[in-house]
């Protein structure tokens, strides 16, 4: 039986889309996500239950153009679980594959408790 075909890591989205799209990843986040835990080549990140639509589209969508990761959903009563998966030997890259789907990070507030200005 011949080996599977590798597929490429790289995403197939064109710039314009691929700004759209992380814009509308980003805002789910925000307004959905609840926790997330991030091990070697696997992303877990939990959601509020109201945003289950979106989250199954935002899969759909991806499967096709990072089909190099592996999504799986699931929808317990109380929340919607996503695991993305690397390829093999991509643990170095993992953390920049899921950075999309992460929050941003945000400034942490000065040791010294001013609200900014220090010095």
């Amino acid at each position: 039986m011949p080996a599977a075909e590798a597929k490429p890591i790289a995403c197939t989205l064109d710039p314009q889309a691929m700004g759209s799209r992380l814009a509308w990843i980003r805002g789910v986040t925000e307004r959905s996500l609840l926790a997330h835990r991030h091990e070697g080549r696997e992303l877990r990140l939990v959601y509020r239950p109201d945003a289950a639509d979106e989250l199954r589209r935002i899969v759909n969508l991806e499967r096709d153009c990072c089909a190099f990761l592996d999504f799986a959903l699931e929808a317990t009563a109380t929340e919607m679980v996503l695991t993305i998966t690397s390829p093999a030997d991509t643990e170095p890259d993992a953390q920049r594959l899921f950075a999309q789907f992460l929050p941003a990070a945000r400034p942490a507030a000065p040791a010294c408790g001013c609200k900014g200005g220090c010095g």
